[in-house]
């Protein structure tokens, strides 16, 4: 199998953002099960190979995995996807009669594989966690951006021999709007590590995630530097449009940290009370199924993938302008419902949420394309 990152990722990302140890996990199991001699990644960083060593030589990915990403670092955007997609059509020639079958991880860099698949007729596997148009009507993405992503979703959906998505509503829009059969894979949280209630809690908010635009930082932080009695902790990468935003006028009750292993997340999610995230747009949130499996209170905006997760006032709080949210009292309604929406939480991961349902579907989609 070939595993094609989506697109400007690789390892470092993952490593970055603190997701590396939670995906490789999926790809180390593939291979110790014996559903393939070798699996392939094609990254886009041009460093992952030094790192793809190191985590070798650490027993953390498989011998089995093979990473592979251009030699060259270039920074001009256009040339960079030029040379990248050059680059790796050169290199499918050489392992060609090694791949049964290509994956993607998202329809944003599916494109390498669609080429891969029509010129090498191999079958291809889509996994899409999110969906690219409705992000980009989200974020007001550009003209030129928007109809290249839908050229880019439409030829993902139609080459593609199996999908799956990670929400219902995807799975309704590709299969009755696209007419695309579509599986409905759950992301998954590691119940080993998470699903520990008994942590005593330090009364604070987390926000944990990218700290980007349509995370509306701007206005999580302007709440929190109306109640100055009430701490928040933010983890993640700080973009520089936003921090110049952000950190203009912050009370001493917000403060910034750099993003943490995925492997740390549990640690870290034990301590605190409650998360709020003010996305405008999301697929099913891993950080919000993470806190959820430690007895977190959420605290998040009227998505409707949030929803799924999300029952107002009984294990969260939903809101649909942050500006409007006291946060005095939805502390004392976590207060109220102590101890009955641990209980939800945990019998929602359990229920729906595990690695090992996550797995066997994967293994069930990869078994029907052999």
């Amino acid at each position: 199998m070939l595993l094609i990152f989506s697109r400007n990722v690789g390892l470092n990302t993952w490593n970055k953002f603190g997701n590396l140890s939670r995906e490789i996990k999926i790809y180390n199991n593939l291979v110790e099960k014996n559903l393939f001699e070798e699996i392939f990644f094609f990254t886009f960083d041009s460093q992952d190979k030094k790192l793809a060593k190191r985590l070798k030589d650490e027993n953390i990915l498989s011998n089995k995995i093979k990473v592979i990403c251009p030699p060259i670092k270039i920074k001009i955007p256009i040339i960079k996807e030029l040379y990248d997609t050059i680059f790796f059509l050169l290199v499918f020639f050489k392992i060609s009669e090694k791949i049964k079958f290509i994956k993607t991880n998202q329809i944003d860099g599916s494109y390498v594989a669609v080429l891969l698949k029509i010129i090498f007729q191999k079958k291809l596997y889509l996994r899409s966690g999110y969906n690219i148009l409705k992000r980009d009507k989200s974020i007001k993405a550009n003209f030129i951006k928007k109809i290249l992503n839908i050229l880019q979703f439409n030829f993902a959906l139609k080459f593609s021999d199996q999908i799956s998505v990670s929400n219902k509503f995807d799975k309704r829009f590709y299969s009755i709007i696209k007419k695309k059969k579509t599986n409905l894979i759950y992301n998954y949280v590691d119940e080993k590590k998470f699903c520990d209630f008994k942590e005593k809690r330090n009364g604070k908010f987390l926000y944990l995630g990218r700290i980007s635009n349509e995370k509306k930082i701007d206005e999580l932080v302007n709440l929190f530097n109306k109640h100055p009695n009430i701490k928040l902790d933010l983890y993640g990468n700080l973009q520089k449009n936003i921090k110049e935003i952000s950190l203009k006028e912050v009370n001493k009750n917000i403060k910034f940290y750099d993003p943490i292993a995925n492997d740390e997340v549990p640690r870290l999610l034990n301590e605190y009370s409650f998360l709020i995230l003010n996305s405008k747009f999301e697929g099913l949130s891993k950080v919000i199924l993470e806190s959820l499996s430690c007895g977190i209170f959420c605290i998040v905006s009227d998505l409707i993938e949030n929803k799924f997760l999300i029952k107002n006032e009984k294990n969260g709080i939903i809101f649909r302008n942050i500006s409007s949210i006291n946060l005095n009292e939805i502390i004392e309604k976590e207060k109220n419902l102590r101890g009955s929406y641990e209980l939800f939480n945990q019998k929602l991961i359990e229920k729906n949420f595990t690695f090992k349902k996550y797995l066997d579907n994967e293994v069930n989609i990869l078994k029907r394309l052999s």
